[in-house]
């Protein structure tokens, strides 16, 4: 191979790390980002959410277009590829034949669910699961964090104004509820924390570890100011594992530091939101959303239970793709996806969530540099136990393809194993 090939092969490489890392910030960040625009330019949220989806659909395969040109279309058969080609197959069916073919009632609009399925999730699947260098990735840690530490400043900055409307009625934060906007919080603090800590030793620069710390103080804010117990569990399971990473593979002073400056952030948000509830106009929910005897939990227990005796009762294909009392999905993905596809399809689903959990601890082992995407995939997984779906849930989608597809070149690099090689 000539070097004027090998420098070509390269800067390709270079070229679609920068397109790769776009594409999963995109997932990750730019629902939230657009959520702001609508009651910023005072128009309803559809004017902006229809175009940003066709936008995210088609740099998604165009991202995919550009690895295939790379590497080619190569697609082994693996078990783990069987698994997945079997619960979407499945999931896809069945939402169908209930759409088109039985015609019940979904809830919400066929058209709605079909442009989320195929418009959104599946492409973010298949590409995502496509990429498998997780080190092309790198960049969009970064980037995300920039992203989401300015959508925490604004959400922080809107509790204390008027709410934002349009002529429609559609309010400026109505695009995500206060989960959402929870595990935004969450997220900002995996990755500032990531970033200010340090872990793997990529060493930023100085003032990008400053710009994560006030995103993590930032993110802090947010995810106690949205009140969502969903969020607060996986941020409780999660940051002190960010930390243990940080002492493991980063910075131990650093992480000593972190942990006082994050002791006396908690202490002075829980002090201000306990003076300033009342006045605090939050786009999110009230500090009594985290009381154990609210309405929302006993409203997800009788939806799991019923999504799951309506599995038992149709145990081989499934019952619906919906919960069929509330019209809704039941709020933990594992009960939908027995609920949706029957015990062959939820045992696929249930085969491939162990699957990318085995996969992300040895990527957390072996390349810790890369450490938080597996994180990231961590929290979606917990956010889906808790309140989320399947059918429009594209950041657990793309999350889990990397966990399955990607793969790490320290984690599998042996003598009869070569690298990636781009077609010239």
């Amino acid at each position: 191979m000539s070097a004027h090939t090998t420098q070509r092969q390269s800067l390709n490489a270079s070229n679609f790390a920068k397109i790769a890392s776009l594409a999963l910030t995109g997932t990750l960040v730019g629902f939230f980002v657009v959520s702001y625009l609508p009651g910023a330019l005072d128009v309803d949220n559809r004017l902006i959410t229809v175009p940003f989806r066709g936008l995210m659909l088609g740099f998604l395969l165009y991202t995919g277009y550009r690895w295939i040109s790379m590497v080619g279309l190569c697609i082994r058969m693996s078990p783990i590829t069987l698994l997945a080609l079997f619960f979407g197959t499945s999931y896809c069916t069945r939402f169908i034949a209930d759409a088109a073919l039985l015609q019940v009632q979904l809830g919400s609009p066929p058209s709605d669910m079909a442009l989320y399925l195929f418009g959104m999730c599946v492409p973010t699947f298949i590409i995502f699961y496509l990429i498998n260098d997780i080190t092309l990735y790198r960049k969009a840690l970064v980037w995300a964090v920039i992203a989401l530490g300015a959508c925490c400043l604004v959400s922080a900055l809107w509790t204390r104004t008027a709410t934002v409307s349009s002529g429609a009625g559609h309010q400026a934060n109505s695009l995500v509820s206060h989960i959402e906007y929870g595990h935004m919080g969450v997220t900002t603090m995996i990755l500032g924390l990531f970033l200010a800590l340090n872990v793997g030793r990529s060493y930023p620069p100085w003032y990008l570890r400053l710009s994560a710390v006030v995103a993590v103080s930032l993110g802090i804010f947010t995810l106690l100011a949205a009140s969502s117990r969903g969020a607060l569990v996986a941020g409780i399971l999660l940051i002190p594992f960010v930390l243990y990473l940080g002492i493991r593979y980063g910075s131990k002073l650093g992480t000593i530091g972190i942990c006082v400056v994050f002791v006396v952030l908690l202490s002075v948000t829980i002090s201000y939101l306990a003076r300033n509830g009342e006045q605090v106009i939050r786009q999110i929910a009230s500090a009594s959303a985290y009381s154990s005897a609210s309405e929302s939990i006993y409203a997800r227990q009788v939806m799991m239970g019923d999504a799951w005796h309506q599995y038992l009762m149709h145990p081989w294909l499934g019952s619906s793709i919906v919960e069929r009392n509330s019209l809704s999905y039941p709020h933990n993905s594992i009960v939908e996806a027995f609920m949706a596809t029957g015990t062959f399809g939820g045992t696929a689903f249930v085969l491939l969530v162990l699957l990318a959990t085995h996969r992300a601890f040895r990527l957390i082992k072996y390349d810790p540099v890369t450490a938080w995407i597996p994180l990231c995939f961590f929290q979606q997984l917990a956010a889906s136990m808790f309140s989320g779906g399947l059918y429009a849930n594209m950041p657990l989608w793309g999350m889990m393809a990397i966990m399955l597809g990607a793969e790490s070149r320290r984690m599998y690099a042996t003598a009869d194993r070569p690298q990636i090689q781009f077609a010239s």
